[in-house]
């Protein structure tokens, strides 16, 4: 078995793999104020809970977007599991090419997504990763990465927009029951939730025709709200919560020998 640790902005999720199989997963803040040995414990607890050896651990894999948690989990791999952590970056065997401008500015969310959208689902395609940021990663016919965008994610906008006006309060991120909303709360899930989705079909629909090869793109959301924005997205062929989880899985098998993880 192995931990797969997906380190974001908002949340911090930890996967348990025996070989290609998911075993379990979990969601937790990625809290800046937790040490290393708190991290230890809430991964063995969660351990526990799933009644999975701990000591059946023999590799991890870190993709990180958060230096200083990095470093949190990198040494309680080392203190705990004994283990050194395989960290997702531009330097390991990715099995695809980057083809950008600056290869080592790619966050390790995105090389994951793109790991394993390119193994899962159709090519050409475009991942949508729904969290503090919404990030677009195109990748070509051949399964490389050529680039995309970066948009404040749709509670990072919610957020923000209730913070700076006084009278605007959070609401629950939901289609409204009218595009010409009725009240306050309807306005507000208009112009973030819909208009959301107005700006993710409207950036897609730019990529692909400036691709301007006449291949129909596979469309894949992943993130906290993937399956919400689907629902309402008929642009977007799949919802896939757990695609940074596989990639990670798919880039530790890749740069690994253990056959019995």
């Amino acid at each position: 078995m192995f931990l797969a640790i997906d380190i974001g902005n908002t949340n911090t999720v930890i996967g348990v793999y025996q070989r290609e199989k998911l075993v379990s997963s979990w969601r937790l803040v990625s809290s800046h104020t937790r040490t290393m040995d708190e991290y230890w414990i809430v991964t063995k607890l969660f351990c526990e809970d799933a009644n999975i050896d701990i000591q059946s651990i023999r590799g991890i894999i870190i993709g990180s977007v958060v230096p200083v948690l990095t470093r949190n989990y990198l040494e309680m791999g080392r203190k705990y599991f004994g283990l050194e952590a395989i960290i997702v970056n531009q330097e390991l065997d990715l099995g695809f090419e980057l083809e950008v401008d600056q290869p080592e500015s790619v966050g390790a969310d995105r090389i994951c997504n793109v790991a394993a959208a390119r193994q899962l689902y159709a090519k050409p395609a475009v991942v949508i990763d729904l969290g503090t940021a919404t990030t677009f990663d195109v990748i070509d016919e051949k399964g490389d990465y050529i680039g995309g965008a970066i948009a404040p994610g749709i509670y990072t906008a919610g957020y923000e927009l209730s913070r700076k006006a006084a009278k605007l309060s959070n609401i629950e991120l939901v289609k409204p029951r009218n595009y010409i909303g009725k009240n306050t709360t309807e306005h507000l899930q208009m112009g973030i939730f819909i208009g959301h989705i107005a700006m993710i079909e409207g950036l897609v629909k730019r990529m692909i025709k400036e691709y301007n090869r006449d291949q129909e793109f596979f469309i894949i959301a992943t993130g906290g709200l993937s399956g919400e924005i689907t629902n309402n997205c008929s642009l977007i062929n799949k919802s896939d919560k757990n695609l940074t989880l596989e990639g990670l899985k798919i880039l530790y098998n890749r740069n690994t020998n253990d056959t019995v993880a």
